[in-house]
């Protein structure tokens, strides 16, 4: 199951980011600071949904004023964000 370490600005994501785990995640992620960066380095699992996932985070932020940067992200969601053809549409400190 996918959890979040939270500190001020960094959130570090753990475990599966799947399909089975989005709405845990998604209730717990709805206030965001006003800068944030979200740390993948410690997930293990991802699938299509981590994709729509990252959007929906990324739609969340913007209406709360939010700068989010994600970082660390695993090869194989990088894989399936090129796949999708949305490198330039989410802004990643680590590609």
């Amino acid at each position: 199951m996918g959890t979040i370490l939270k500190s001020d600005k960094v959130w570090k994501l753990r475990g599966d980011l799947t399909i089975s785990h989005l709405d845990t995640l998604l209730a717990d992620t709805k206030n965001f600071p006003s800068q944030l960066k979200l740390d993948f380095s410690e997930v293990t699992n991802v699938d299509t949904a981590t994709v729509s996932l990252m959007f929906e985070w990324l739609r969340l932020a913007k209406a709360t004023g939010c700068q989010l940067k994600f970082s660390k992200v695993p090869q194989n969601l990088n894989s399936l964000i090129n796949l999708y053809g949305a490198v330039d549409l989410i802004p990643s400190s680590s590609r």
